[in-house]
C-alpha cells in the first residue's frame, strides 16, 4: 500500500504519535485484502542439519535464514535465536509495556489532562469490537503493573516492531518460509508483562486446537526479561517435539478442556524432553501451531517476565476472526 509505504518513510525521519496510530489503522484495513487466496505447495522438507542435537536448536541472529528455521522448526519443533533484539530496544519495550499498562485509556479511566488521545494506548476504531473504555485481552481484573496488551492498542510500540521486523529480514525470511506473504493479527500480537508465577499452573496447549491443524503460522516470542531455568522470572517449557500432531485435551488430569494433561505430558516427555530454556533480555524462539508448550512454572520465582509475542500467518491461511494486519 503505497499511503503506508510513505507514513513508515515519514515515521523513520521524524517518530510521531499521531503518524503510528495512521499506520494501524492503515495495517488493519490492509490485511483482510491480502488474507486469503490460493494456497501455494508446500512440503515437510528440511535439511536435517539439527538432527544431531537432543534438545532445542540455538543459533546466532547472524545465522537465522530460511534452512535454518525449517531444519529448527520442522526437524525439532522450535529453534532459539541469541541476541535477536538489541539492548535499546528491549529496553525501549519494556519502559512502553510499563507506561501502556498504566494507561488511564487502558484502564477505563478518565485522562488527567483531558486528552482523549494517550500516547501509550489508543484503540482503533477499526479493531471489531474495539469500542473505548476498560481494555481486556482474555477479561478478567485489570492490572497497572501486568498483563497483556494487544500491540496495536500501542500504535508508537507498534511502529517501532515492525522497524525492527524489517530490520532483520523478517518479511523476506517469512515470505520464503511459506511461499506467500505473512501477515500479522490484531488479536495474537501481543506485549506482555506476567508476574511471578511461584509454582501456579499453566496449562500445556498447542496454539493449532483453537487454529486447527491446517493453518500455516509461525509465532516468534522475544524475551525483554533474563528469564527460564535458572533466572528469577518465568520462562516457557516446550516439549521438543517435531511430530505434525494435535493431542487430546481435557484428559489425563487436565485442569481444562483445551489443555493438555499432566500425564499425558509426561507420557510424551519419555521420548521427547520437555525443555526449560534460560533466555536472556534480547533472546528469541520460534516455534508454530503444533509446539505443545506453557508459561514454566517457577517455584522461586520473584520477578516479571516482560515480552513481545508475535503470530505470524501465511496469507492463504490467516484467520478472519483474528483481523489480519499489514506489517
Amino acid at each position: 500500500m503505497q499511503n503506508l509505504s510513505k507514513l513508515e518513510a515519514d515515521y523513520s525521519v521524524e517518530p510521531s504519535f499521531e503518524v503510528a496510530r495512521a499506520m494501524i489503522d492503515l495495517r488493519i484495513s490492509g490485511g483482510p485484502i491480502a488474507a486469503g487466496g490460493g494456497a501455494p505447495t508446500v512440503t515437510e522438507e528440511h535439511d536435517h542439519r539439527f538432527d544431531g542435537l537432543e534438545h532445542l536448536p540455538e543459533i546466532g541472529l547472524e545465522h537465522l535464514d530460511v534452512g535454518s528455521l525449517r531444519a529448527g522448526i520442522l526437524g525439532k519443533g522450535a529453534l532459539i535465536v541469541r541476541n535477536f533484539m538489541a539492548d535499546d530496544t528491549v529496553k525501549f519495550l519494556r519502559e512502553h509495556i510499563d507506561n501502556s499498562l498504566r494507561s488511564p485509556n487502558r484502564l477505563g479511566q478518565e485522562c488527567p489532562d483531558g486528552d482523549p488521545h494517550d500516547p501509550w494506548f489508543c484503540r482503533s476504531p477499526m479493531i471489531a469490537g474495539g469500542a473505548p473504555g476498560p481494555a481486556r485481552v482474555r477479561g478478567g481484573d485489570l492490572s497497572s503493573t501486568s498483563g497483556s496488551l494487544w500491540t496495536v492498542d500501542a500504535p508508537v510500540a507498534a511502529a517501532e516492531l515492525v522497524a525492527f521486523y524489517k530490520q532483520v529480514g523478517l518479511h523476506r525470511l517469512l515470505q520464503t518460509y511459506f511461499r506467500e506473504q505473512a501477515l500479522l493479527s490484531v488479536r495474537k500480537w501481543v506485549l506482555r508483562c506476567v508476574p511471578p508465577i511461584r509454582g501456579g499452573n499453566k496449562g500445556w496447549h498447542q496454539d493449532g486446537r483453537f487454529m486447527g491443524a491446517g493453518i500455516r503460522k509461525v509465532n516468534l516470542w522475544i524475551a525483554l526479561t533474563d528469564c527460564g531455568k535458572g533466572m528469577p522470572a518465568p520462562g516457557l517449557e516446550l516439549v521438543a517435539d517435531s511430530r505434525r500432531v494435535i493431542h487430546e485435551t481435557g484428559t489425563h488430569g487436565a485442569f481444562f478442556d483445551w489443555t493438555v494433561g499432566p500425564d499425558l505430558v509426561a507420557k510424551l516427555s519419555q521420548e521427547r524432553p520437555v525443555v526449560c530454556p534460560t533466555f536472556r533480555a534480547g533472546d528469541a524462539i520460534l516455534f508454530d501451531h503444533f509446539s505443545l508448550h506453557r508459561t514454566g512454572e517457577g517455584p522461586h520465582d520473584t520477578e516479571p517476565r516482560y515480552a513481545v509475542e508475535s503470530w505470524f500467518f501465511a496469507a492463504s491461511t490467516a484467520p478472519t476472526k483474528q483481523q489480519p494486519l499489514l506489517f
